[in-house]
């Protein structure tokens, strides 16, 4: 180990960790992600582990939160304060979309990491957190939307949020099935188009 990585500290060491759980995942699958492999591939000394992660649920929850920001990230990332909600929903959706088009082998290495969480009882509440931040961080930004152009929606913004993550999700695996663009352009075309007649007064 080197000088620099001993002074390195527990946040870094975090990432560091980090990064490797998500190369084991791209690389070799959820199966092969364990501690040592994560730590080996850190370039980092086995119980440097348990110095940044009490367990590796702990390690799958940091690693769901980076990408849930990366996520959310790009698709509030354009200022569409300006937009009717058709458009500010197209262009949300079709951000998440790009984000898993940039990297493909992350987004289908994420997917089999929600299938896990979602049937493992240790991963459980690791899989309800994600689902629950995500639909959290949607409702705010709608909620937002309401108040800077005083619209309201029809529906209730909690289902709504849930609507709109689930829409999102839906396109981008169905996007890594068969790498059709047209194919999903035109689905988040619908989906906008669909789910802005929940504003009062329509997609207008």
């Amino acid at each position: 180990m080197t000088t620099t990585q001993e002074h390195r500290s527990v946040e870094e060491r975090r990432d560091q960790l980090v990064d490797a759980a998500l190369a084991v995942l791209r690389d070799e699958g959820v199966a092969a992600v364990t501690t040592r492999a994560v730590t080996s591939r850190a370039g980092l000394p086995h119980g440097a582990f348990h110095y940044c992660f009490a367990t590796k649920p702990a390690l799958f929850r940091a690693v769901l939160e980076r990408q849930l920001r990366a996520a959310m990230a790009a698709a509030f990332a354009t200022d569409t304060a300006a937009l009717a909600p058709e458009a500010r929903i197209t262009a949300g959706l079709t951000a998440h979309l790009d984000t898993t088009r940039a990297d493909p082998a992350t987004a289908l290495a994420l997917v089999e990491l929600f299938a896990l969480a979602r049937r493992d009882p240790g991963l459980q509440d690791v899989a309800d957190w994600e689902q629950r931040t995500y639909v959290d961080a949607v409702r705010a930004h709608l909620e937002a939307w309401t108040d800077d152009r005083r619209f309201r929606w029809t529906a209730p913004p909690e289902t709504v949020a849930r609507l709109l993550v689930a829409l999102a999700d839906g396109v981008s695996t169905a996007w890594l099935q068969d790498r059709d663009d047209d194919a999903a352009t035109a689905t988040i075309a619908l989906a906008a188009r669909t789910t802005a007649t929940l504003v009062d007064g329509g997609a207008s």
